[in-house]
């Protein structure tokens, strides 16, 4: 079976259903409000409450309850690692055509309520509908394309030959038993890929979803569950990542984690949980994404790729372009057209058919907006700057001209917030770009294709594009990209969404039969 990424949006459009793709999406919006107001329970081989809790709030409007969840305790944390550990051989027995089918079979239940999901994710981190549905459509590609790698690949069990006359050996990839998966709030493609890869090659995997999106992790594990994973094998624990993660991640009993989230963070729990016994890491800790322009690009498609890059989500993807060093003989022209195509573009209520971007993810994010702006001089600022005066956590699209702060030009910020630099060449850009101690994603304008060589050749980034106008430095689709961070972007080297990920929650079994 070949795979095909879903593409949700463009294959409807294709088909002339655009109207239907916007009806079904508008009658999820409210068919999806019968979630909310509820409570949710941890899911550990069963149902657990716990007397503290976690009541979600929507972004749009700061206000409007999506949930109320539990606050994990020690006690069940530790009740997880023992019953995830318990479990896991029997999981992995199932043998790797049971557990790629029943991943088959989760990726076409995911597929079947795509439309309720998207639209959640529009009240729990202010997606637009293409993007939220975009987001759902990657996380059916992961489930998908993993299951596809390792029928592929035979489980990763492979003959080796004979190295003394009447001995026989293989090689076989086994499971490490259990996993921490520590997700973020900005994809749920994200969730789902961090879970789907250890659990699918025979680990237990227990979850701990972001505070800001527990709803869509929720039912994404009880899809799993229905799907046919065990119950005992992926667990779901809702609550703070300093009490709830740390307990996990320096218990003995869970053998790695599997991180996306911000670089502190990610060196916190790569260098805690190794201090008792080594344990695989793989962490995706950000990226100060940088796009270049030079003077031989075309310019309408550079200004689009790179606002489109900085501005798409609030700039609250990984990927997205906060730095753009630009040919400083286009310098001036280029600052008027990204200033005019940026304004134009809507902030707005996530839910509504025309909205670019919503609002950003929670007042924390609000108030550093806020602190932010406060150190950028008045004059440098080409466009934003403010915090929308609204319900829910709206700011404006701001550009910053040359402001030459280090904090702005080389600190990942997570927020729509582009600086434009000026440089003298292209040698100038690139050294620049590595220059910097992050590595995730890049790209380059320019319709020179030695240039472009030059830029792929030499730049130490993950993920680097040429003249990508739908986004200059974003959108790595499963399967084409591998998604993958170099330096302070990520530990592992190898990419989500690629070939190589699942034998990173594998290790290697030589066997050998005298006859």
């Amino acid at each position: 079976m070949p795979f095909d990424n879903e593409n949700t949006y463009i294959k409807m459009v294709e088909k002339n259903e655009e109207d239907l793709f916007h009806k079904k999406f508008d009658e999820s919006v409210e068919s999806v409000k019968k979630l909310f107001q509820k409570e949710y329970p941890n899911l550990v081989n069963g149902e657990v409450i716990e007397q503290e809790k976690l009541i979600h709030f929507s972004p749009l409007d700061g206000k409007t309850q999506v949930g109320t969840f539990q606050m994990s305790t020690k006690e069940t944390s530790q009740k997880a690692v023992k019953i995830a550990r318990e479990n896991y051989k029997e999981w992995y027995s199932r043998g790797y055509l049971a557990r790629s089918e029943i991943f088959m079979r989760a990726a076409d239940l995911l597929s079947k309520e795509k439309f309720e999901l998207s639209a959640l994710l529009s009240y729990e981190n202010g997606k637009n509908r293409y993007e939220a549905m975009g987001d759902v459509d990657e996380a059916i590609d992961f489930i998908r394309y993993y299951a596809l790698n390792l029928l592929e690949n035979q489980g990763f069990s492979r003959f080796t030959g004979t190295a003394y006359y009447g001995e026989d050996s293989k090689s076989v990839m086994k499971p490490y038993g259990v996993f921490l998966v520590v997700a973020p709030f900005n994809f749920f493609s994200i969730t789902v890929g961090m879970v789907s890869g250890p659990l699918l090659v025979g680990n237990s995997v227990i979850l701990k979803p972001s505070s800001d999106i527990p709803l869509s992790s929720y039912k994404f594990v009880e899809l799993m569950h229905k799907a046919g994973v065990p119950r005992s094998n992926l667990i779901y624990l809702s609550g703070s990542g300093g009490r709830v993660g740390r307990t996990l991640y320096t218990d003995d009993g869970v053998d790695g984690i599997v991180f996306t989230g911000s670089r502190d963070i990610g060196t916190k729990i790569y260098r805690e949980s190794q201090e008792r016994k080594p344990k695989v890491a793989v962490t995706e800790m950000g990226g100060k994404d940088t796009i270049i322009v030079t003077d031989k690009c075309d310019l309408d498609k550079a200004v689009e790729g790179v606002a489109r890059s900085a501005f798409g989500y609030n700039g609250q993807k990984c990927s997205a372009a906060s730095l753009a060093l630009i040919d400083e003989k286009l310098y001036d022209t280029f600052k008027k057209k990204i200033v005019d195509f940026s304004s134009k573009l809507i902030i707005d209520d996530p839910r509504k058919k025309g909205t670019f971007v919503g609002p950003i993810i929670n007042r924390e994010a609000y108030d550093k907006f806020q602190k932010i702006m406060e150190t950028i001089p008045k004059d440098k600022i080409l466009l934003g700057g403010k915090k929308i005066p609204r319900e829910g956590f709206y700011v404006e699209n701001t550009i910053l001209d040359n402001v030459g702060d280090p904090n702005i030009e080389r600190v990942e910020l997570f927020l729509p917030i582009l600086a434009l630099k000026p440089i003298k060449s292209l040698r100038e850009a690139v050294d620049l770009v590595n220059g910097m101690e992050y590595g995730l994603t890049g790209g380059i304008f320019t319709e020179d294709k030695k240039e472009i060589d030059y830029y792929f050749n030499n730049a130490d980034v993950g993920v680097v594009y040429a003249n990508r106008r739908r986004g200059g430095s974003t959108g790595a689709m499963v399967g084409s990209q591998p998604f993958v961070g170099w330096k302070w972007s990520g530990t592992s080297g190898k990419g989500t969404g690629s070939f190589y990920y699942l034998q990173q929650f594998l290790r290697e079994q030589a066997q050998t039969i005298v006859r």
